[in-house]
């Protein structure tokens, strides 16, 4: 049996450790966590150029957008108002491509935290630019945070109806975009953590917490990248 090709995107970051090296990474507990349930991650580097991001989609099966900087509120109509000025746009531009060419290609996609809001802000949604106490200052293994879940979800499959996520954002979903459906919510002040996608075409699913730092000490977070290698 042919093991499912796993397209995870780079971040691109300065590292201020090594003469401001412009450095492409992502954290490794996407590739292990690929690995660990059966498939092959592939790393793309960061690129605006059109033919090199589709020729990336097209290789793999399925693709994952990750965590990092905010995204540019231009993009949703509105002026630069977050906790930290940490912005790409360079990354911002290539991970629009890349969203549109997972609908293109009928690629499913899955993402988290930033991915996640990547994804409502190239559909049409907006963004909250800062929230309270979603950045826990407990080991990223720990979780803090309870949601709810939809039991007719995607994630509903692999979670049930509620589960503990750990939490590292303080930037969320506002208005929903059209085509997305709220597939969980945190307990305690209803902040959006997972989206699923509603259109025909469209395999997506987002969540706002971080499985790659998870999956090692957590089922539930292992079943998940099951799911999205295997299933999704």
């Amino acid at each position: 049996m042919t093991k499912p090709l796993i397209g995870i995107f780079a971040n691109q970051r300065l590292n201020t450790a090594l003469d401001n090296i412009p450095w492409t990474y992502v954290p490794t507990g996407f590739a292990k966590g690929v690995e660990k349930v059966g498939g092959i991650p592939l790393v793309f580097p960061m690129t605006t150029q059109d033919d090199l991001l589709s020729t990336y989609v097209q290789l793999v099966d399925k693709l994952i957008l990750i965590g990092g900087q905010n995204i540019d509120p231009k993009f949703y109509g509105q002026e630069k108002d977050a906790f930290e000025n940490d912005y790409s746009l360079e990354r911002d531009l290539c991970e629009l491509k890349i969203i549109a060419l997972a609908r293109q290609h009928q690629k499913p996609l899955f993402t988290v935290c930033r991915g996640t809001q990547l994804v409502n802000v190239a559909l049409g949604g907006n963004l909250h630019q800062d929230i309270a106490s979603h950045w826990q200052s407990d080991l990223p293994h720990v979780k803090t945070h309870q949601i709810a879940i939809e039991q007719d979800s995607l994630l509903g499959k692999v979670y049930g109806q509620r589960a503990h996520i750990n939490s590292y954002h303080r930037q969320a979903i506002n208005r929903l975009a059209d085509g997305l459906r709220v597939v969980a919510r945190a307990v305690d002040d209803q902040t959006i953590e997972a989206v699923e996608s509603s259109l025909p075409n469209f395999r997506f699913l987002g969540v706002q917490w971080h499985p790659e730092l998870l999956h090692e000490v957590s089922q539930e977070d292992e079943r998940l990248f099951d799911y999205v290698v295997n299933q999704l």
